[in-house]
């Protein structure tokens, strides 16, 4: 399944295809911001920086199998500086998880992100989120600090982890299959 994979970018014109993806992917939106995904999840993915973000170009990615949405990924590159690069997201349909598409979409974003000059990646994984946790760490990201963060309804304890891409790719592990927050 993973070499099926697609990539493209997301415009308003995918917006009803974004918001039943993340309507499908209302078990990681209750657990991360504590209401489901949907229309206005949709909107603020494909919407511009929040004002506390002061640097960096967003781009929205789609993955497709054929033409099925299966998942969308989120990122800010040069932020916080300019060789470095944040995932904000990495949303994998329900059906899709476990079997190995996001070690896959993962492989693709580092090639891309090392293609164009980052040298480190960040992102922040929600303390209630332990699957996510290890998934990152399978792919060779550390926790760098712990702090608070807010998303949608909730503020919660989360980890920034962090990947210095000149860093050999570990070896992978199987994908464990479940809820993403368990």
């Amino acid at each position: 399944m993973p070499s099926a994979l697609s990539y493209r970018p997301l415009t308003p014109a995918d917006r009803r295809r974004l918001q039943t993806l993340c309507i499908a992917c209302s078990d990681f939106f209750e657990c991360i911001e504590g209401q489901p995904g949907g229309r206005e999840t949709a909107a603020e993915l494909l919407g511009p920086l929040t004002p506390d973000v002061s640097s960096g170009e967003k781009s929205l990615v789609g993955v497709e199998i054929g033409r099925e949405l299966v998942g969308v990924v989120e990122l800010l590159a040069g932020f916080p500086g300019p060789q470095e690069w944040y995932v904000g997201l990495l949303l994998l349909h329900p059906e899709r998880r476990g079997a190995g598409a996001g070690t896959a979409i993962w492989d693709h974003l580092r090639q891309r992100m090392t293609r164009e000059g980052a040298t480190t990646v960040r992102l922040i994984v929600q303390q209630q989120n332990p699957r996510a946790r290890r998934f990152w760490e399978r792919q060779g990201f550390a926790v760098e600090r712990e702090m608070v963060a807010t998303a949608g309804k909730l503020e919660s304890a989360v980890w920034l982890l962090r990947r210095d891409l000149q860093a050999p790719a570990p070896h992978a592990v199987a994908a464990q299959q479940g809820s993403p927050c368990r």
